[in-house]
């Protein structure tokens, strides 16, 4: 059977501009000669433009579901940046992308969405609101959360791994009183509703490893919210619950918990870098004019936040059917917190 690849190999274009073309896709920008071409090859190879006619009409447009609340973005620039790759790729390729639900701060009933050509969720969601959402839309790409178990596009970076890398850090520098201090899972459905547990990936990847490596006597686990506010109260109760035998090193689920930790160690007086090294997740950056300066995991949200609308416009396009899925490394920058002295990982 001819398929969009074979026009678009004959008449020497992209698929993806066959694909636009031949659903006349007013988005588009290509010379009347090339959409020309794309018709006669399509004709002298037999392919069956009319066909499109027998699937229900989408609009060449993505929404955006993101569980983060627009209070959230400001203070996390992790998920600012992961937006600002979303509106770039999607002006880059002239797809609209003007509807966007933040359910942290719009709770509502998800309506109209197989309308969409394409729907991008940010954030956790219940496998229940993925399953209800793929009922109305097909072409979903799942960004950040790649416990759901469904049959979609996911993009997400592999922190289970760089979590283990940094603990192995930690060990190979003679660090066996590791805490943790990190930030609940929160999954939220169409409502706004939340499912709060501890199955966090990072604090999930802490635990397995303190305990593979019988380390269970030194387990420091503490879990709050993702905010400045709680990484301070956490850090405090860690410090007053284990006065006796303090950690030596802290790994922090996120820069703006790793804000209140800074706070909450410099009021003891206790030194950064010396008394208890640090390292933290996203990069971010308010923790540049932190002193001493924050080891902390680099995560590419702008590239996640691109490739999330190039799946999304594959599923627009018709150019694949089978789920993709897509990580993307990190990397360890390196500060005065935790400057490790064997080779990282």
């Amino acid at each position: 059977m001819v398929g969009i690849r074979d026009v678009a190999r004959k008449a020497n274009v992209s698929p993806t501009t066959v694909s636009r073309v031949l659903n006349e896709d007013k988005t588009i920008n290509v010379a009347d000669q090339t959409r020309d071409r794309i018709f006669a090859v399509a004709a002298s190879l037999n392919y069956d433009i009319n066909k499109r006619k027998y699937v229900k009409k989408r609009l060449p447009s993505i929404g955006v579901i993101s569980t983060i609340s627009k209070a959230s973005e400001e203070q996390d620039s992790y998920y600012k940046v992961l937006r600002a790759g979303l509106e770039e790729e999607a002006s880059r390729l002239h797809i609209g992308m003007n509807r966007i639900y933040n359910l942290s701060d719009n709770p509502t009933e998800w309506k109209d969405l197989d309308q969409l050509g394409a729907i991008i969720v940010v954030g956790t969601v219940t496998k229940q609101s993925i399953s209800d959402l793929l009922k109305q839309n097909k072409h979903l790409v799942v960004v950040d959360n790649p416990d759901i178990q469904q049959e979609v596009d996911m993009v997400y970076a592999d922190l289970e791994r760089m979590t283990n890398s940094v603990l192995e850090l930690f060990l190979e520098n003679g660090h066996q009183r590791i805490a943790y201090i990190g930030g609940y899972q929160v999954d939220m459905d169409e409502f706004g509703g939340k499912t709060i547990t501890e199955n966090e990936k990072r604090s999930r990847a802490y635990l397995h490893f303190m305990r593979d490596h019988h380390l269970e006597n030194h387990t420091t686990h503490y879990l709050g919210e993702w905010t400045e506010e709680s990484g301070e109260r956490l850090a405090s109760e860690l410090l007053a619950d284990n006065k006796t035998n303090l950690p030596t090193a802290i790994l922090i689920g996120s820069d703006p918990i790793a804000l209140g930790v800074y706070k909450a160690l410099e009021e003891q007086e206790i030194q950064i870098g010396k008394d208890i090294v640090l390292v933290s997740f996203d990069n971010i950056e308010a923790i540049s004019t932190l002193s001493p300066g924050l080891t902390s995991v680099a995560i590419s949200a702008k590239a996640i936040g691109k490739s999330a609308v190039r799946l999304a416009v594959e599923r627009i396009d018709h150019l694949r059917e089978e789920p993709i899925i897509v990580t993307y490394p990190t990397r360890l920058i390196i500060r005065e917190s935790f400057i490790p002295q064997t080779k990282q990982t």
